[in-house]
């Protein structure tokens, strides 16, 4: 295998020699600055070739090796025919050969060196094994040496970076917005700046035309422990209050954890209003058409775990033509937790024509409320409502994209050093390799 050594000034220009002179597909094998630059250690994709082919090469000959050294000792040791003695004591003129027939038909076939084989197999696997080892710790390298080039030269960007995953943003979404940012900025207008972005791609509903004030049918869906059941009660309150107990409507789905229809008739007998149990989709068919003439009818589904085999059942006999879903998402949930929960209810994008959109709940519990507008912003969701505790009505508010925004970027601030969460440059470098992808030149 050959090496190959490049220097430059920066890691970029050297980067451009090596894609030049080797390929887009070659591997880096080391850098380290030196007095002059950067230098770069390279190796061409072919030498990889190279070294997939020498222990097949190696293998073909053990294996040919020992069957041609077994057909000639079998031919060697073959007996001859005997011939009596002639009259005159002389040996009789030997036979023609006879015409051997395949070696197949009397020897067994040559041995395959199964030793030397398996010795093959397991050089080649720890060949593939270094291989592999060697390419994560060259990306590792590489990735702090991009990071540290790009504190040096955008430090703004870096720090940006670097504050929206520490506020709970993917690191997906932290590149592909600081990405953007002008270099120009102080760091007062690229703060502005990167608020603004966030908040533009916050998809929030109209506070003066809301889901109480346009009316429908909305089924309420969502894990268990979201809190379906009170922001149901809370949506039925501001309708009870606006338009009165006779425009309203309350249906529930859930008939498996123990006293959760009873949670929902202690808020309905406040309101003055009947809850319809369902148990199917043909029940719900039914008891829609009786209540055609409500205003506002909302339904609170059964919490199940995204993982639960029944969601998909649950969302297909909830699929009226004129029921309009609502996902509700814990801000208090792991990033990771979210995008399943967004997947298993259907709401992942592009949007179905069913959704209505989502609701963020536990808002005041969460310590990194990024996470949950992380996912709002990468699936589109519109974002209904915000709510922050367990009062009824008071505790549900329409969203407010800028203030959510600052919110979460407050977080950054609060997880200084000494949070056991908090990542150190190196750490932070690693994190972005792994999510970028491998590091060719």
């Amino acid at each position: 295998m050959k090496l190959f050594k490049f220097f430059g000034q920066t890691s970029r220009a050297v980067l451009e020699q090596v894609r030049t002179e080797l390929g887009p597909d070659a591997m880096i094998v080391s850098n380290r600055p030196t007095a002059n630059g950067i230098e770069i250690t390279a190796v061409a994709a072919e030498a990889f070739a190279a070294i997939d082919a020498a222990p097949a090469a190696l293998q073909r000959r053990a294996t040919a090796e020992p069957a041609a050294a077994a057909t000639a000792a079998a031919a060697a040791d073959e007996p001859r025919r005997w011939e009596p003695p002639r009259p005159d004591g002389s040996a009789q003129p030997e036979s023609p050969p006879r015409q051997r027939p395949p070696a197949s038909v009397f020897a067994a076939p040559a041995p395959r060196p199964v030793a030397a084989a398996a010795d093959e197999s397991g050089f080649n696997r720890r060949v593939m094994d270094e291989m592999q080892a060697m390419r994560g710790l060259i990306e590792g390298q590489f990735a702090q040496l991009a990071w540290s080039d790009a504190v040096r030269r955008q430090p703004l960007r870096a720090q940006f970076t670097r504050d929206l995953l520490a506020s709970g943003f993917s690191a997906a979404l932290a590149r592909q917005i600081t990405q953007q940012l002008p270099d120009d900025y102080s760091a007062a207008q690229a703060r502005e700046w990167l608020v603004g972005v966030i908040s533009r791609n916050l998809r929030c509903a109209d506070a003066d035309a809301d889901l109480v004030t346009r009316g429908g049918i909305y089924a309420l869906v969502g894990p268990t422990g979201v809190g379906k059941t009170t922001t149901t009660a809370k949506l039925a309150a501001r309708c009870a209050v606006r338009y009165g107990a006779r425009a309203l409507a309350l249906i529930t789905t859930d008939s498996y954890r123990i006293g959760a229809q009873d949670q929902l008739r202690i808020y309905a007998k406040i309101l003055g209003v009947n809850v319809h149990t369902v148990t199917d989709a043909a029940e719900l068919r039914s008891t829609l058409d009786t209540l055609a003439g409500k205003h506002l009818v909302l339904i609170d589904t059964v919490g199940m775990g995204q993982r639960d085999q029944r969601v998909a059942e649950h969302t297909h006999w909830l699929a009226q033509p004129d029921v309009k879903r609502l996902l509700l998402l814990s801000a208090t949930v792991q990033a990771e937790t979210l995008e399943e929960v967004v997947a298993a209810y259907g709401a992942a994008k592009p949007e179905p024509s069913d959704f209505a959109g989502c609701i963020i709940s536990k808002i005041d519990e969460a310590a990194r409320p990024g996470q949950v507008l992380d996912v709002v912003i990468r699936h589109r969701l519109a974002l209904q409502y915000v709510s922050n505790g367990q009062r009824v009505p008071e505790d549900l508010h329409a969203p407010n994209a800028a203030y959510l925004v600052h919110r979460s970027l407050r977080t950054a601030g609060r997880a200084g050093a000494e949070s056991p969460f908090a990542l150190q440059d190196d750490e932070l470098a690693m994190m972005l390799a792994d999510h970028a992808g491998p590091a060719h030149a």
